[in-house]
């Protein structure tokens, strides 16, 4: 119970950070990007963690420093399971939406406006016309 004492501030910032992600990804794009993002974050956050951890309890270890090993034990140990969870979440994204993150085809127009075919029309017969007119590096 102590030791959840221990991780309490990490499991806190993780968890914080989940949620802010989720929330502004979600409403700015759409739920599949927002974990997809999600996930994203917690791998290299997690990798990024869990490598500065072991390299802290390793040094801790070599100096045998008990309370710096007992902390950061713990906190790798959080760091790694949360590594290894957001990479079974990301088999599971990736198996429940396999089309995700291909590039989408782009849509033909079937029938345009008739302000769009106005418009092309006009710089089909004037484009040359006015590009020559308004280019700067003429000289006159």
């Amino acid at each position: 119970m102590i030791r959840l004492y221990r991780i309490l501030p990490l499991l806190v910032l993780l968890a914080v950070v989940a949620v802010v992600v989720y929330l502004i990804m979600s409403f700015r794009y759409s739920s599949e990007r927002a974990k997809a993002t999600l996930i994203t974050v917690f791998t290299w956050l997690c990798g990024i963690l869990s490598v500065f951890l072991a390299i802290v309890t390793l040094y801790a270890l070599l100096e045998q420093n008990q309370p710096v090993i007992e902390l950061a034990g713990s906190c790798l140990a959080v760091t790694v399971i949360g590594l290894i969870v957001t990479r079974i979440c990301n088999h599971i994204f990736r198996k429940n939406h396999p089309r995700y993150g291909e590039d989408v085809a782009k849509a033909t127009i079937v029938n345009e406006s008739i302000s769009t075919r106005f418009a092309e029309a006009f710089r089909r017969a004037f484009g040359e016309a006015l590009r020559d007119t308004f280019d700067p590096r003429r000289k006159r």
